[in-house]
């Protein structure tokens, strides 16, 4: 029985690079994404939801009913990781309703909101997120079609606007990093750490602006072995690392290891055997950190992360400007669509439950009916059975048209009332 409106909404809760800095996203991270996926979807009047989480940011997208009480359950949900920095956390969360949700995803599979504006790993991303919350079940109509359509504008952004075109990734950035840092990669002995899509975005970077092969390690050695013979590299196992570390100029390290695989002990060892006269530049864009913060102690040792590429995505930004113009238009256009379809998508619930009702009352009148009639056979029950759901769909198509113009509209008085008239006129 539906006595009242029930209008859902979406919310989006997140802590991203340009309210955190890298140990507070790192605090927050989700080593185990299922489980925080099922966390999520048991809190109270939490609907659906997916999380999308990369090396600089981390994002919850809810659908729920009750806006203000979801949205601090998700932010606390988020703080109370950080555990000590709870607080700071907390502070750091930005929070998004409805319209502003819609844009600010737009905005994301546009390549807008990354730190590297035009990067393309972010629809790899957000794409793997959707699937993610989808084998949780933790995802219905509103976010699939949210998703879906981001997907496509993302794309459309991209195709119409070139805003990706030579765009430069994080991990070209880091090598970026490490050119300005040096004057020239030339003759310079660098190590890849990491084979991953990120690894092999640094790993083509490098190819491009170094003539001396590439060190590459990798936990699984065959993925290094296909890197480096792509890129004429040299693929590395793990367990010769130091090997080549300690008389390597630069170490870029960007694997999905869950602690520290350069720690200040090891790299104090690799630092007393080294005969390389040049500083050793370790440039750390995992999240979480591959690389132990007190490693910058380390003489002859300088460390860089992730918040140390904010001046090479800045001169990045300063080049697309007339992309991410034309980018917004193309938004300004493609969110009035999708608000539309969102408010029309808020009111399924009513209208499948009204159509579900209908079609209790038809079945049983034309139960009723065939009754009354004695013997009726087979063909002439087919004709009772279509002609009576051709009406039904002839008098619902117009009430089920004005409720989703209703819910275009935010008008919920009009929905209210035709659900009234509906439940009254079905009890008599």
């Amino acid at each position: 029985m539906l006595s009242s409106v029930k209008i859902d909404h979406v919310i989006n809760v997140r802590i991203t690079h340009k309210t955190a800095r890298v140990p507070l996203m790192e605090a927050v991270a989700f080593k185990e994404k299922a489980k925080a996926l099922t966390e999520l979807h048991s809190l109270e009047n939490v609907e659906e939801c997916l999380i999308l989480q990369t090396c600089n940011r981390i994002e919850l997208f809810i659908v729920t009913e009750t806006v203000e009480k979801t949205a601090e359950l998700a932010k606390n949900f988020l703080a109370k990781r950080a555990q000590s920095n709870a607080e700071e956390a907390f502070r750091a969360a930005e929070t998004s309703i409805d319209d502003d949700t819609f844009d600010h995803l737009l905005r994301v599979t546009s390549g807008l909101e990354s730190m590297v504006i035009g990067e393309d790993q972010v629809l790899n991303q957000v794409w793997d997120a959707y699937l993610e919350a989808e084998k949780a079940k933790a995802i219905g109509p509103i976010l699939k079609h949210l998703f879906n359509r981001a997907m496509i504008v993302g794309r459309r952004v991209r195709n119409e606007t070139g805003i990706n075109k030579g765009a430069v990734s994080i991990g070209s950035a880091a090598v970026e990093l490490a050119l300005n840092l040096l004057g020239s990669l030339e003759d310079k002995k660098i190590m890849v750490m990491g084979a991953g899509e990120i690894g092999t975005l640094v790993a083509k970077a490098l190819a491009r602006r170094c003539l001396s092969p590439i060190f590459i390690a990798n936990r699984t050695y065959d993925r290094a072995v296909k890197l480096a013979e792509d890129l004429s590299g040299k693929a590395v196992k793990f367990n010769q690392l130091e090997e080549v570390l300690v008389d390597a100029d630069v170490v870029i390290c960007s694997t999905a290891a869950p602690h520290y695989l350069l720690t200040k002990e090891i790299v104090s060892r690799l630092m007393n055997q080294r005969e390389n006269k040049s500083d050793l530049i370790i440039i750390d864009i995992s999240n979480p950190r591959n690389v132990e913060k007190a490693v910058k102690e380390v003489a002859a040792t300088k460390l860089y992360n992730i918040d140390d590429l904010q001046l090479i995505a800045d001169k990045n930004k300063q080049k697309r400007e007339k992309s991410i113009d034309k980018a917004v238009k193309i938004l300004e256009k493609e969110i009035l669509i999708l608000n539309e379809d969102m408010k029309s998508l808020s009111v399924r619930l009513i209208v499948s439950s009204l159509l579900s009702q209908a079609e209790k009352v038809r079945r049983k009148e034309l139960a009723t009916a065939i009754n009354m009639l004695g013997e009726v056979d087979d063909k002439q029950k087919q004709i009772l059975e279509d002609m009576t759901s051709i009406l039904l769909k002839q008098t619902f198509i117009p009430i089920v048209e004005n409720l989703r113009l209703a819910a275009k509209n935010g008008d919920e008085q009009v929905i209210d009332t035709a659900v009234k008239l509906f439940e009254k006129t079905r009890r008599k």
